[in-house]
């Protein structure tokens, strides 16, 4: 049996997955719903943890947002992303993690185009809001649909 990270963490958040799932059979609505539900962790989350003391007041650049993406994951996850790509996205900035703590151990089949992280791009981007920083963010791919790692792009307006 695989070793789970945080399995209270994961279940209360698959049984939110599942409430939302039950409630739309539209995938996109389902990725906007849990966009929506990151959204709302991370007021919370700003608050309550050192992202605050740890980023800059003001972000201006993508280099400032790849530092704000590995504070945040350094805060929520204790660990590194796999990578940050500021190179192949024009004007954006792609974050991938290959032991994702969203997904661990969930497959889906027959999802295609389901961000079951959704929730993370949710509060990367209100994150981003409380500094200041106009971007879109979405889940490129996930691990729990079938790709090899889970990617978020971080699209700066």
């Amino acid at each position: 049996m695989a070793k789970i990270e945080n399995p209270l963490f994961l279940s209360i958040y698959s049984k939110m997955v599942d409430d939302i799932l039950m409630s739309t059979a539209n995938v996109e609505e389902a990725n906007e719903k849990l966009r929506e539900l990151g959204s709302e962790m991370a007021q919370q989350i700003y608050l309550t943890t050192e992202i605050v003391d740890k980023t800059k007041e003001t972000i201006t650049t993508r280099e400032d947002v790849s530092k704000l993406i590995e504070v945040l994951f350094k805060v929520l996850f204790d660990k590194k992303p796999s990578d940050i790509d500021m190179e192949s996205a024009r004007g954006s900035v792609r974050v991938s993690d290959e032991s994702c703590i969203w997904c661990q151990e969930v497959n889906l089949e027959g999802m295609r185009g389901f961000g079951y992280c959704e929730a993370f791009s949710g509060i990367l981007q209100s994150i981003l809001q409380f500094k200041g920083v106009d971007a879109k963010v979405f889940e490129e791919s996930c691990k729990a649909t079938g790709a090899e790692q889970c990617t978020w792009n971080v699209r700066l307006v």
